[in-house]
């Protein structure tokens, strides 16, 4: 026995462990069959994540369009709405400098003044003809100026416009009716001020100037405005027609199918983020088109032979609500989306959603520390201490908050003029100059002596009381 026990030995040695090698085979096998099972997931949730990229690009579209949508029903289809949107036209200083222009040159084109003054003057006088006439012309129009800017020709335009507003609709939307023959030209949307020219005439006799008596019986059709020309109606007709039959399908399926993007995605917050940025650009996209859709209006208006700073005002006043619209479902959007980058699990969302909790911790016990106060005029040192060293810490921070507030005046700010933007940079640059003012004092007030623990053990320079009497204990140890 003794001679065959160190052979047997040796074979049990030279044996591999059966043991050990069928651990790692089974440990090896589970993981494989998970990795199998991801896959098979993956694949089989294919289909779900194409669809819902395919939803959110759907609603990314279609939310900004059902915002122009919504804007052409209730305010170019509704009386009351269009009224108001066209009302602050009467009382644009351009619009009443050329309505006034062009109701003066009205009365003078048919050149009764010019005959009459000449059949008043001895022939030896005929070389005054001409000086009178431009003095009744400068007078006549400082009266139009005082006419069509009277809240009389106000009530008068809002009543035009509120007769005409089914007119308008059918011109629009490319109908023929009867009621097109109200305009000076069919196919235009226009409206008949003669009232208005005939107001002016009753203003010149209360100031005895009688000259334009014969006008006004003939007066009918001497002045109008051009809201829209017929050539931009043939443009634009067809798609305003679309949005109005329409109604509100589109703004319903804009909103189911972003309902269904998030129901059906596999990760709810990104796709939420996505349909966000979506929005936010297709809105951007919108109020960029707005912005090279004017340039083009005011070409086609003064290329018709109308007044281009008109054509401007009209644009600017009849849009201001849909462009209002389209801000608010930018900036809605872009909330929408820091706030659902903010709930995800990147490491800025995680400082800042601990941040602002740390700091509102901080508020609390700050406002618990003044309501019961116990050592306030020991504290008040310490106190400042810390308001120096959180402005020390959070200077980038206050910078960029200026900027993006600079920023959101010039997207939200409509048709800015150079001196508006002189306006925003020297505000901003001010800002920056007492925000480096307050960090030179905050420098000084941190440096001043020993800082006193913050909230969270916090000193104003960062570093940590807790930390530091930590190491204090342990050497001691």
């Amino acid at each position: 026995m003794s001679n065959t026990e160190p052979q047997m030995q040796a074979d049990d040695a030279s044996k591999p462990d059966s043991g050990s090698e069928g651990t790692s085979e089974s440990s090896s096998k589970p993981a494989e069959i998970t990795d199998i099972k991801k896959a098979k997931t993956r694949r089989g949730h294919l289909p779900r994540r194409i669809s819902a990229w395919v939803l959110v690009v759907l609603a990314a579209i279609l939310i900004p369009v059902s915002v122009l949508s919504v804007w052409a029903i209730n305010t170019v289809t509704n009386t009351d709405k269009y009224v108001e949107t066209m009302a602050p036209l009467a009382r644009n200083p351009v619009i009443v400098n050329s309505l006034a222009t062009r109701a003066t040159d009205a009365l003078f084109s048919t050149h009764v003044v010019q005959n009459k003054v000449t059949q008043a003057l001895p022939k030896s006088a005929k070389p005054l003809v001409a000086p009178i006439v431009n003095e009744v012309h400068s007078y006549v129009y400082n009266l139009a100026l005082k006419v069509f800017s009277s809240p009389k020709f106000g009530k008068l335009w809002d009543l035009l416009n509120r007769h005409s507003h089914a007119a308008v609709v059918n011109v629009l939307t490319g109908k023929q009716t009867p009621l097109q023959k109200k305009f000076e030209k069919g196919g235009q949307v226009a409206l008949n001020l003669s009232p208005a020219l005939n107001n002016l005439i009753d203003e010149a006799n209360s100031h005895g100037v009688t000259l334009f008596n014969p006008i006004k019986a003939v007066s009918t059709q001497g002045l109008s405005f051009t809201v829209v020309s017929k050539q931009q109606v043939s443009k634009y007709s067809g798609l305003f027609n679309l949005v109005v039959k329409g109604k509100w399908i589109v703004p319903v399926i804009s909103l189911v199918l972003a309902i269904l993007a998030v129901a059906l995605a596999m990760e709810r917050r990104k796709t939420l983020l996505r349909l966000a940025v979506g929005v936010a650009l297709m809105a951007l996209l919108l109020l960029g088109a707005l912005s090279a859709g004017r340039g083009i209006f005011i070409g086609q208006a003064a290329s018709g032979g109308f007044h281009a700073q008109s054509a401007a005002a009209v644009w600017d006043t009849v849009l201001r609500f849909l462009k209002a619209d389209l801000r608010w479902t930018l900036l809605i959007a872009v909330l929408v989306a820091i706030g659902a980058w903010l709930a995800g699990p990147a490491r800025y969302a995680v400082w800042i959603r601990k941040t602002t909790v740390a700091g509102v911790r901080w508020v609390g016990r700050q406002w618990h520390e003044l309501s019961a106060g116990a050592g306030r005029a020991a504290a008040e040192s310490s106190r400042v201490r810390r308001s120096a060293g959180w402005i020390l810490e959070h200077l980038n921070g206050l910078r960029i908050v200026g900027v993006v507030v600079a920023a959101l005046f010039l997207v939200f700010g409509g048709n800015l003029t150079g001196w508006t933007l002189l306006i925003i940079v020297i505000v901003l640059a001010v800002y920056l100059g007492i925000l480096q003012l307050v960090a030179a004092w905050a420098r000084k007030a941190s440096g001043g002596g020993p800082v006193e623990p913050g909230p969270g053990g916090t000193t104003g320079t960062g570093t940590t009381a807790d930390a530091d009497a930590g190491v204090t204990s342990g050497t001691a140890s």
